[in-house]
């Protein structure tokens, strides 16, 4: 399944591994990024968990990224304007946690919201790509965020 009903958009995938490993997580109706599947479903457990959101690392991380983490509401939604002003202010300070736990020269953040069939995502569970960067890497750091 890749239609707007999709839990996971395949063709989004940047791995054979992961697009079997969404494949398995879509045929079970399960979201990797619903609280209560984390534990079970995700590699890395949750480092932080706020009033709206947790962060955990990615299994995926970007090429060229020091560290990649990943900024998931706790509601299951598709885009940010489904979630309350509040969240936006605590996204900002989760953001401040990362880059002072890090210390980086750079960060960068993307997060794509809507059809995914449309965005370049890959997960329909709203979610911000927060990665560190450092100033020489390995390959340059690239973000997908159209189809």
């Amino acid at each position: 399944m890749t239609g707007a009903d999709s839990l996971y958009y395949l063709d989004a995938a940047r791995s054979p591994e992961q697009r079997s490993y969404m494949e398995s997580l879509e045929d079970g109706g399960v979201c990797i990024f619903c609280p209560e599947h984390v534990a079970e479903y995700q590699e890395h457990p949750v480092e932080h968990r706020g009033e709206h959101w947790y962060v955990t690392r990615n299994s995926y991380p970007y090429a060229g990224t020091v560290a990649h983490y990943l900024i998931v509401p706790l509601r299951h939604v598709t885009a940010f304007d489904e979630l309350p002003d509040a969240a936006g202010a605590e996204l900002w300070s989760l953001q401040r946690v990362l880059k002072d736990r890090h210390a980086p020269l750079a960060t960068a953040t993307v997060m794509r919201s809507g059809d995914m069939r449309y965005n370049g995502g890959s997960v329909a569970h709203l979610h911000a790509h927060f990665v560190i960067l450092d100033d020489a890497p390995a390959e340059t750091v690239r973000f997908k965020v159209s189809a």
